[in-house]
């Protein structure tokens, strides 16, 4: 092997922890984005829905918040999905 591919093997180990780490950083990124929006939609379509069904039906402010409820509920049922994702190593 000559001094080239020497080189140009010790340069690809250096880069291979820092495409690592930039690669772990934009998976972490993703999670949050993803774990805020799941949760953020969820929440607002439960609301609008129950304040929608309240005006139909007039039981305000009952539907409104069992439309919080059933929204949070179902975006912390898709966060730990999403993380399941995320995380194939964890047990089910």
């Amino acid at each position: 092997m000559n001094k080239q591919e020497e080189q140009d093997q010790q340069q690809d180990a250096k880069q291979e922890p820092i495409q690592e780490e930039k690669s772990e950083a934009w998976r972490a990124f993703g999670l949050v984005s993803a774990i805020g929006l799941d949760l953020a939609i969820c929440t607002i379509g439960g609301t609008v829905l129950g304040n929608w069904l309240d005006g139909l039906l007039g039981t305000s402010p009952w539907l409104l918040l069992l439309g919080i409820l059933l929204g949070l509920t179902a975006g912390i049922y898709g966060i730990t999905k999403l993380i399941a994702v995320f995380n194939p190593e964890q047990k089910k």
